[in-house]
């Protein structure tokens, strides 16, 4: 343990709402369920820590991802609604051609410890977060056969699938002898650095997966209220008119362009950039990008009047001349460029109704230049 990880917040630690007596005190060697041996820390979340484990029973590797309890902040964890979610997308369809695109339950089993109850669940393991994304068939399939709005999509949720398994062996052995830095913080908790750097691919993946459904709900009923993280955010969202699984859709376009661009489409408002998260700001840009935003939409938000005022953003505008697709896009050129952007305008719309499925995106000729 070097002094400055002692000194400063690691991990999990830098994460909005973090309460170390909700997160368990997992510590590599620990044996978990009488079953599953912990190896190293692969990854953590405002609510969650993931390990690389030994399944004992089956002589294999695995992945476990421990929820932190129940309260945290102004977030609340529905840990039977993620198993709901999880079970529901293992069991729909597994003919459909999305299926192997979404990543799936293996086990699951509560973890006590003081007056706290804490969910862990079992996957088959992945590589690190996925930083090149072009294909979306998993959420067609969450979309059209499990009637699923993911509502939280980023790079940090979407990984990419190991393409050998001895990976896993490796990593585990070089955390037994070359452990990762690590700290005990002021509750007696280790708080371990991730071990998720597994090189460069050793032969071709070819297969991403969608994860993490803790704040996944269900598209068959009505839903409102604050999802996504706040760059991702779609306008209906901010207005809070009500979603559907178009939400999904506008996250997708714009994490499809952070991603390929290698800079957030709405850096300027970035909390972690900019130290707070500005909507104004952010439906200013989007106006820039999308032109104003039709009434029906401003006429369905409980949070209109908080930001406009006769159609009329409450405000500084952005101007389009210096906030557009065309400008913003450096990274690709020609007519892959012009491609690209027109992919995204189909997600990118202030109407949800008139934002493309999913299914309808897999035409779309960009993803076969």
């Amino acid at each position: 343990m070097t002094t400055s990880i002692r000194r400063k917040p690691v991990e999990e630690e830098n994460t909005p709402y973090y309460d170390p007596r909700l997160f368990y005190p997992a510590r590599v060697g620990d044996v978990l369920s009488d079953r599953y041996q912990l190896a190293a820390k692969l990854g953590y979340g405002s609510s969650s820590t993931v390990w690389l484990a030994r399944d004992l029973d089956r002589l294999r590797y695995v992945a476990i991802k421990i929820n932190a309890g129940l309260s945290r902040g102004r977030e609340t964890v529905d840990v039977d609604g993620e198993i709901d979610t999880l079970r529901l997308i293992a069991e729909t369809n597994p003919r459909h051609g999305g299926y192997a695109f979404v990543r799936r339950l293996l086990d699951s089993f509560p973890l006590e410890y003081g007056s706290q109850t804490c969910l862990a669940l079992v996957f088959e393991p992945l590589r690190e977060p996925l930083w090149l994304y072009r294909r979306r068939f998993g959420l067609d399939y969450l979309h059209s056969e499990c009637h699923v709005i993911h509502t939280d999509l980023k790079p940090d949720n979407i990984m990419v699938k190991l393409e050998d398994l001895s990976l896993l062996e490796e990593s585990a052995k070089d955390e037994y002898e070359n452990p990762l830095p690590r700290k005990m913080n002021a509750h007696g908790h280790t708080i371990y650095l991730s071990r998720n750097d597994y090189g460069l691919p050793r032969k071709t993946t070819g297969i991403t997966q969608i994860t993490d459904f803790d704040r996944s709900v269900s598209g068959t009923r009505s839903n409102d209220g604050c999802i996504q993280a706040e760059i991702y955010r779609a306008p209906e969202v901010i207005l809070d008119a009500g979603f559907s699984y178009s939400a999904d859709i506008w996250n997708l376009g714009v994490m499809l362009w952070d991603v390929l661009e290698g800079n957030p489409l709405f850096r300027n408002i970035d909390p972690l950039r900019v130290h707070a998260y500005d909507e104004v700001g952010h439906l200013a840009r989007i106006t820039a990008l999308l032109g104003p935003p039709p009434r029906e939409l401003l006429g369905k938000g409980k949070r209109t009047l908080r930001f406009y005022n006769g159609g009329i953003l409450n405000g500084p505008t952005v101007e389009k001349a210096n906030f557009n697709f065309e400008m913003l896009l450096e990274r690709v050129r020609g007519e892959d460029k012009r491609m690209f952007i027109q992919f995204v305008r189909r997600m990118l719309k202030w109407c949800p109704e008139e934002r493309s499925t999913a299914g309808e995106l897999l035409q779309d000729p960009w993803l076969f230049c």
